[in-house]
């Protein structure tokens, strides 16, 4: 049953895509969401205007998904953004992105960290950004859908050598406010 329903979904979503001749538009396809699923858990997430999302390749980055501009910005140090779907032990994902921090500001003596402010109309938000100036810089949001769900969403966007411009900050908030728990 659970299969049928994942087919189902995924058939509607290839039919809603779709023009009249077959093709996905482009302009379709990006009002669309992608939807992201393992063993455990299934999520729809939407790609910015501009970035790819990759699912192919995201386990190489310890994710479930991945949005870049191109493979080409990334290797030379431009965004990434990863989205991983982590196991809840509480309710608490404050205190994980705390942790989170602590551990890095044990690794680089020199991190600073900043408020984050990000978004979603129903779940819950924590976030920080932490960067060592001219090095690294780490956006982190921490999204809980709530007691319903056994997981959340880790999300991060990580740039070598620079801080994030307001249109990568756009798109990190976008791909943020877009998630969608259907299981987890």
């Amino acid at each position: 049953m659970k299969q049928f329903l994942k087919i189902s979904l995924l058939g509607c979503l290839i039919y809603l895509s779709l023009n009249s001749f077959g093709q996905a538009s482009d302009t379709t396809a990006k009002m669309s969401s992608l939807m992201v699923y393992g063993k455990d858990f299934m999520f729809a997430v939407r790609e910015p205007d501009g970035w790819t999302g990759d699912i192919d390749n995201a386990k190489k980055y310890y994710s479930n998904i991945v949005f870049y501009k191109s493979q080409e910005d990334v290797d030379s140090g431009g965004p990434i953004v990863q989205v991983y779907n982590f196991s809840k032990r509480d309710e608490k994902t404050q205190k994980d992105l705390n942790a989170d921090v602590k551990d890095y500001k044990k690794k680089y003596k020199s991190l600073k960290a900043q408020e984050l402010s990000v978004a979603h109309k129903d779940y819950k938000c924590y976030s920080k950004t932490v960067y060592v100036e001219k090095e690294i810089y780490q956006y982190l949001a921490y999204v809980n859908p709530g007691p319903k769900y056994k997981s959340g969403f880790s999300i991060v966007m990580n740039i070598s050598r620079r801080p994030a411009t307001e249109d990568e900050l756009r798109a990190f908030r976008e791909i943020i406010s877009s998630l969608i728990m259907f299981k987890g």
